[in-house]
């Protein structure tokens, strides 16, 4: 394959090389003080250069233009221009990045339902997609537009039945989505917000001035192998998920400002990776709400679990939220999990799980490496840790990671207080431990057996 060429100013020594490339990649960002000039000679390069393209197929095209004078903007032609030049030299892979005004709808040529992927990202820009029937599309990403969620997941399903990959990055209205796709495989949803969040005393101590949004999502996909959900924030949320071929799944650094209901059904789950932020600022009541459900998960060999709570002295928050979600959903998530292999859990959950009474009927029959996380060891005091291990029968390694630690308890301390008390109460149990500071650049740790 001919390597893909940066363009940006390009002087005729190096026009010819690039005629036969059927793989192009042209950028333009400038100050506002160049601007002008800059941009009338790539737009003249790119349209001559597009018209002596000797190449009958362009595989991939990719315009990246961000100027930031606003005569550049959406309004001129050279952006339609281009893509329909690329489209008579049979493109298959479109990737447009311009600087569309928030709101103002983006336009794409015709003929563009034959490509194969399909990326836009456009500041905000609504893309004019919804009329168009992509037979062939299997790549898609969207990255900063604003779409109605329900419209797009319905489109998809209906109008996108090639597609294979979708990523869907910062986009407004995503709140509500709806996916049901045959032939889909990876999904990536990052970086889309119902809320605009402020400082931590506002998350804490009151409503937000405009209430935040619930995000409602149905993913129902026979062909999904991995689905990823990170960065993103909602008050309220629920999600469905239905895929009995999905392998990974990772709910990664969202944040939750209300209740959330997920509910998880795939049989052949391999990796789980579940880390929320839960940024309370809801009356009490709402915690009754938070659940999690999944079943049919004994394909799965690695699960990660941390849901945190940040820590408030004028509410008391993390400790009524331990104590009202342990009985709430926590208990019947961790039984779904009882088949992983590895376990990754943040002390929090922890401490939910070693004070509630149906503890004793889980057990952990093939856990063979538990993680607890901590940020400070000195919480590690007020858990009684030994009633979880009381469920691991066959646990071979026992990983602490911390971030910081104060004088009151030490490495040494702390596995001396771990020994009595397996001791006591674990009988003949036996597994190699591990205390790690997360902090400590050469990452020894400090090592032993129980």
């Amino acid at each position: 394959m001919v390597p893909m060429i940066l363009l940006g100013y390009v002087s005729r020594k190096f026009r010819q090389l690039t005629m036969c490339s059927r793989n192009l990649y042209f950028k333009l960002g400038c100050d506002s003080k160049k601007c002008t000039p800059n941009c009338k000679q790539v737009q003249g390069f790119l349209k001559g250069f597009l018209n002596q393209h000797n190449e009958p197929q362009i595989d991939r095209f990719r315009l990246h233009w961000f100027c930031r004078a606003s005569r550049y903007d959406v309004k001129g032609p050279i952006f339609s221009l281009c893509a329909q030049k690329t489209l008579w030299h049979k493109v298959q892979e479109l990737d447009i990045g311009v600087p569309v005004t928030a709101g103002r709808a983006f336009h794409l040529p015709a003929g563009i339902e034959s490509l194969r992927a399909l990326k836009l990202e456009l500041q905000g820009g609504k893309p004019k997609l919804f009329a168009l029937v992509f037979a062939s599309l299997e790549t898609l990403s969207l990255s900063s537009v604003s779409v109605p969620g329900l419209e797009l997941g319905e489109w998809m399903s209906h109008s996108c039945r090639s597609l294979k990959v979708l990523n869907l990055v910062d986009i407004d209205g995503i709140k509500d989505l709806n996916i049901s796709n045959s032939c889909l495989k990876a999904l990536t949803v990052s970086s889309c917000s119902a809320i605009k969040p402020k400082d931590l005393y506002y998350r804490y101590t009151r409503w937000y001035d405009t209430a935040p949004e619930d995000g409602i999502i149905f993913i129902h996909c026979y062909s999904l192998e991995k689905l990823e959900i990170c960065k993103c924030g909602f008050d309220n949320l629920y999600l469905n998920v239905n895929a009995p071929c999905l392998k990974d799944l990772q709910i990664s650094n969202c944040e939750i400002y209300g209740s959330f209901d997920v509910r998880i059904s795939a049989e052949q789950l391999q990796t789980m990776c579940l880390t929320m932020e839960l940024c309370f600022c809801v009356p009490e009541a709402s915690l009754s709400r938070c659940r999690i459900y999944s079943d049919n998960l004994r394909s799965l060999s690695k699960a990660t679990i941390n849901l945190a709570v940040p820590y408030s002295s004028t509410l008391g928050i993390a400790d009524y939220t331990c104590k009202e979600f342990n009985s709430n959903g926590l208990v019947e998530f961790i039984y779904s999990v009882r088949y992983a292999k590895s376990l990754q859990l943040n002390f929090q959950i922890i401490k939910a799980l070693s004070n509630h009474a149906q503890l004793q009927n889980i057990t952990f029959q093939h856990l063979e490496h538990l993680e607890a996380s901590v940020a400070d060891l000195n919480n590690l005091k007020d858990i009684d840790i030994a009633d979880f291990l009381r469920c691991c029968s066959c646990l071979n390694t026992l990983t602490f990671k911390y971030d910081s630690n104060a004088d009151q308890l030490s490495e040494t301390e702390l596995v001396d207080q771990l020994q009595s008390k397996l001791g006591d109460e674990c009988g003949n149990t036996r597994f190699a431990y591990r205390v790690i500071n997360c902090k400590d650049s050469e990452n020894k740790g400090f090592n032993g057996r129980v």
